[in-house]
């Protein structure tokens, strides 16, 4: 009776041991999952921290370049006409989509052309078309009114050497609901006045003035 009392006491004894390893071992187990965890989501978290600094990076390169470009290009239109420079003025606030500064800078336009070298039915229907600019209600009839502004402005240029710089005269076969546009940019590269922020660099050169 002894030894089958020791017998089970051995058994129970060598079960205790083994329930007692397989905790240690399972909590071990589930202290190197949680590792693997804490670690896989350091690395995920430095990952993603990397990729916002690339893309704070790149927007503030990208920032850079416009500003350079922005620099340049107001840079090229000192000495030039007054009239030319709020004509340009007009057009990048129609690239912008900003309507209320399409009002201002046409408003603008209009007195731009008194005293300049411009004879007097030259100035007089330009006046006409930046006037008719500025009262346009809404975007789409500015830019309406921009588009024969632009046609009577390129006429004038082109016979007259008035500038300093290169202008192009550029085309956009999609403005005005596919009727196609011109106007004329100190930048070669394409700021389309018609598309605005919808497609802004929708468009060719089609000559050089």
């Amino acid at each position: 009776m002894r030894k089958n009392n020791l017998k089970w006491t051995s058994i129970v004894v060598a079960i205790m041991l083994s329930a007692v390893m397989t905790a240690c071992s399972d909590g071990s187990q589930e202290q190197s999952v949680a590792e693997e965890t804490g670690n896989m989501e350091m690395a995920e978290g430095m990952e993603m921290a990397e990729g916002m600094e690339m893309e704070e990076g790149m927007g503030e390169m990208e920032g850079m370049d416009m500003a350079q470009e922005g620099g340049a290009v107001a840079a090229s239109m000192e000495g030039e006409p007054a009239f030319v420079v709020a004509y340009m003025d007009v057009k990048n606030a129609l690239v912008n989509d900003d309507e209320a500064q399409v009002k201002q800078a046409a408003s603008s336009l209009q007195k731009s052309f008194d005293g300049s070298e411009l004879n007097e039915e030259q100035r007089n229907q330009l006046k006409k078309s930046a006037s008719q600019i500025a009262q346009a209600q809404g975007i789409e009839a500015q830019r309406q009114a921009f588009s024969q502004l632009s046609r009577e402005l390129y006429e004038v240029m082109k016979g007259k050497d008035m500038t300093e710089n290169k202008l192009y005269w550029q085309h956009c076969p999609m403005a005005l609901n596919g009727e196609g546009a011109n106007w004329l940019s100190f930048e070669e590269k394409v700021r389309n006045p018609f598309m605005g922020q919808k497609m802004p660099g929708c468009g060719s050169v089609e000559e050089t003035i």
